[in-house]
């Protein structure tokens, strides 16, 4: 692209978070995105997303049981393990690698996230607008695979924003998408002479993403 990469590092902005929970929000969209919490320093998003927050439980650490209306909640788990609590798929339990969709539909839904375990859990959660809105909430899981680009939401939403878990091997290069946003979730890419480490969005355009050691990456971007 030869333009100086437009990047956010999670390590630069507030730490904020509740209930025990320590959160980097790197998203938070002024006009629908959480009313209160650490704003500074985040970007507004893309296209529907309007939250994107990197977040650490330590052990019985919860959520608590709350409500979520006019938003599809999307929670990704990096380390560790969550169990899932709520009016969808009650009891279920996430292990790393797996990625959660909750759509709100017209009733809405309730859920709690707990990390029962012994080790810290990661988990990265996305907040996005519904272009259309269906009758019943619904609730699925997708798992991210090594060598694999999985899109979790998007078309089958009948959403213009799409959000891929890309999962690359050292040497491995991606082309980002037209006008995206990418998150390195784990490991070390490199873009031009540029070294990116964990914890760093990017705001892309096209660029080519050299991997240097195993790594994933989330990209948001609008389906042209």
């Amino acid at each position: 692209m030869g333009n100086i990469l437009q990047l956010l590092d999670r390590n630069t902005i507030e730490t904020g978070g509740f209930h025990g929970i320590v959160q980097k929000r790197l998203v938070v969209n002024s006009k629908f995105g959480p009313k209160s919490g650490v704003k500074k320093g985040t970007w507004e998003g893309i296209g529907n997303l309007v939250y994107f927050a990197d977040s650490w439980f330590g052990e019985g650490v919860e959520t608590g049981l709350h409500p979520h209306q006019y938003i599809d909640v999307l929670t990704f788990v990096v380390e560790g393990k969550l169990d899932h609590e709520g009016s969808l798929k009650h009891g279920i339990s996430l292990k790393a690698l797996d990625f959660q969709v909750q759509k709100f539909g017209k009733e809405g839904f309730l859920h709690n996230e707990i990390n029962k375990g012994t080790t810290t859990t990661r988990m990265l959660q996305l907040w996005l607008l519904p272009e259309q809105i269906e009758q019943k909430s619904s609730f699925r899981v997708h798992r991210a695979e090594k060598g694999l680009i999985t899109n979790v939401y998007g078309l089958r939403d009948r959403n213009s924003t799409q959000i891929d878990v890309i999962y690359l091997s050292r040497d491995d290069l991606y082309v980002a998408k037209k006008e995206s946003l990418v998150y390195v979730v784990k490991g070390s890419v490199r873009i031009g002479e540029e070294n990116i480490s964990e914890g760093v969005m990017l705001n892309l355009d096209k660029d080519i993403i050299h991997c240097n050691k195993e790594s994933i990456l989330i990209s948001v971007y609008v389906k042209e």
